[in-house]
């Protein structure tokens, strides 16, 4: 039986019109369907048309088997580029960063290999497979050979898609332009912050996230991520300065305002910067325009096409040339006659980091760069590991501070040089190693919390929990959104009305664990806090993008679950253990949790000294 009358398999876009063409075209055949994309909106839409007329194929274990496979592998391929191209442009681009939440081509090459993999494991089966970005249709078509491949498009997608690309680019351009404009106008006009800089003497520079936590009511500041540090060194005799990395989502001019009313000493960047220096990061960044370019085979797969839809994206967008402000700012602060001996910044190995580590050696060689790891490193956060052979170019500090012995070994295994790690403590987490067991066993209904992702990854946890317990009353399930995506930013991708033992709070998670008997999550950290609360946390694996678990270095400290029914499993025997399992589990959560963060005292403080 020859290869076309075995099987069809048609690589689709997921809109409604080419779902009911396949429909048509597949009536009365058996077939398969696998959705490659992250709107949960539009899986929820295929869902429902093909119900009764075509089975969902389970593709999430070889999706995050593909993963996996392609960790070391990618890392080392983007190291090749690296080298390659090593230049300022290059490591602000987000194709060197590697961070997954930012750089697809990652995810998209895992989509590849899934599609392949399914096809190769499967011979006598039909699939289709709905792809949401076009480049990866397009890429997927150019790595698959058979006979009966058939690619479905909508007939104006190609000229909607190009509308909206450049109404997005006009969009990121002008917000780009009149937002730093804005900033420059209002921190060196308004209210010339940088002349408040009086002191001559070399500067230990904090750089820092000032975000809605960083003053309150009263304007007082207070810094979230490296605690106690600048008293520390105020009092071994530093001259310490902020430069605050003011966020998008709070008032800037109200920011300023405390800034300019704060008794600490801060370096605003874009109280530095010119308008001139805003419209020229401008035009460097948009006469950078990528060019399609056939890049080497990775995996054997060919994957050009989603490498040039990343370097468009960072065309199109605005990250990159926010990144190369740093660059700027670092020089406009040696023009000023600003000594420099020390910068500290948290460290998380991203493109706006890289940018500073070659201002810092180009405009003030003599200083002694200190990155401080301040949050959890998962596995599939990409942007924290590079190649071993990229390691004498990327741009790095002297020294990374972690915050505890876990995450030191991690770096030192991956390939970091052993002198430029050490161990330090959570300065941001203390919290978690002051804590006591706090959480007791209630009895009666199980209380299940539930902790969506920031941004609209939270969308699909949502929708798998509604899916295991919208018919289970006797569960009380509690939905903490983060605080920067609150709930109603995530229910627009899903058409949901929750039953009434299906709860939206805005409590703390801190007093939510306290009356919760598990944990549901994907990617965020709140799991930690979860374990050292005593609270037994499920991982719920994703079946459309990379697993990103903050636990993913042990898989035995947590239970993990991928469809409804394996979520319901797992929170009845989380709710079944007994005190004396609960107990023995609870002694080896404790030890993760110190492994992860270590103690804070002065030895710590004193790592940033040395």
């Amino acid at each position: 039986m020859s290869e076309s009358e075995r099987r069809a398999c048609i690589i689709s876009s997921p809109s409604k019109r080419c779902a009911k063409k396949i429909l048509k075209k597949m009536e009365g055949k058996k077939f398969w369907w696998v959705y490659l994309g992250e709107d949960i909106s539009k899986v929820v839409s295929i869902d429902e048309m093909m119900r009764g007329k075509g089975q969902r194929f389970e593709a999430a274990g070889l999706l995050q088997e593909a993963a996996k496979s392609l960790w070391q592998p990618y890392i080392d391929y983007i190291g090749g580029l690296d080298l390659e191209k090593n230049s300022l442009m290059w490591w602000a681009g987000r194709l060197s960063e590697k961070n997954p939440y930012v750089s697809k081509t990652f995810l998209h090459a895992c989509y590849i290999k899934t599609c392949v993999d399914i096809l190769r494991k499967n011979p006598d089966e039909s699939f289709v497979f709905f792809v949401e970005k076009r480049a990866v249709r397009r890429a997927i078509f150019k790595n698959i050979s058979s006979e009966n491949l058939v690619r479905v498009e909508s007939s104006g997608e190609p000229i909607r898609g190009a509308l909206e690309r450049l109404n997005e680019f006009i969009l990121q351009k002008g917000r780009f332009l009149l937002t730093n404009i804005y900033r420059v106008l209002i921190s060196k006009h308004a209210y010339r912050i940088q002349r408040r800089v009086k002191s001559r003497e070399p500067l230990v520079l904090v750089h820092t996230w000032v975000d809605r936590h960083s003053f309150d009511g009263k304007g007082v500041y207070h810094e979230r991520y490296f605690g106690g540090l600048s008293s520390y060194l105020k009092k071994n005799g530093e001259h310490v300065a902020i430069v605050p990395h003011i966020l998008s989502v709070i008032p800037y001019r109200k920011t300023i305002d405390n800034i300019a009313r704060s008794k600490n000493v801060f370096l605003v960047p874009h109280a530095f910067l010119s308008i001139r220096d805003i419209l020229s990061v401008f035009f460097t960044t948009l006469i950078n325009r990528p060019k399609k370019t056939v890049f080497a085979r990775f995996g054997g797969m060919d994957i050009s096409e989603v490498i040039h839809e990343d370097l468009k994206n960072d065309w199109i967008e605005g990250h990159m040339a926010s990144d190369m402000l740093f660059y700027r700012f670092v020089k406009r602060m040696k023009e000023k006659g600003l000594a420099v001996d020390t910068a500290i910044y948290p460290y998380e190995n991203h493109a706006w980091e890289k940018i500073l580590c070659v201002a810092m050696r180009e405009f003030y060689p003599s200083a002694y760069l200190i990155g401080y790891q301040h949050a959890t490193v998962r596995m599939m956060q990409l942007n924290h590991f590079f190649s071993r052979h990229e390691s004498g170019i990327v741009p790095l500090p002297d020294r990374i501070v972690t915050n505890g012995r876990y995450p030191k070994e991690l770096f030192i295994r991956s390939g970091y040089p052993d002198e430029k790690v050490v161990r330090g403590g959570a300065i941001r987490y203390a919290y978690l190693l002051e804590s006591k067991i706090e959480a007791k066993r209630r009895g009666g209904n199980p209380v299940v919390l539930v902790t969506p992702s920031i941004g609209t990854f939270g969308a699909e946890l949502i929708w798998k929990i509604f899916e295991a317990f919208e018919h289970r009353g006797e569960c009380k399930v509690l939905i903490k959104c983060h605080p920067d995506t609150p709930f109603q930013a995530i229910s627009g991708y899903l058409d949901i009305s929750f039953p009434e033992h299906f709860i939206i709070s805005d409590r703390p998670v801190a007093e939510l664990l306290k009356e919760s008997d598990v944990l549901l999550y994907t990617d965020s950290t709140t799991c930690i806090e979860a374990i050292a609360a005593g609270v037994p946390a499920v991982h719920v694996e994703s079946d459309f993008s990379i697993d990103i678990d903050p636990l993913d270095f042990d898989p035995k400290i947590r239970a993990s679950a991928r469809s409804p029914e394996e979520i319901v499993k797992c929170v009845e025997a989380a709710v079944s253990m007994s005190e004396e399992e609960l107990s023995k589990k609870r002694e080896v959560w404790g030890g993760v949790v110190r492994g992860l963060f270590g103690k804070v005292d002065d030895s710590v403080y004193r790592l940033f000294l040395e």
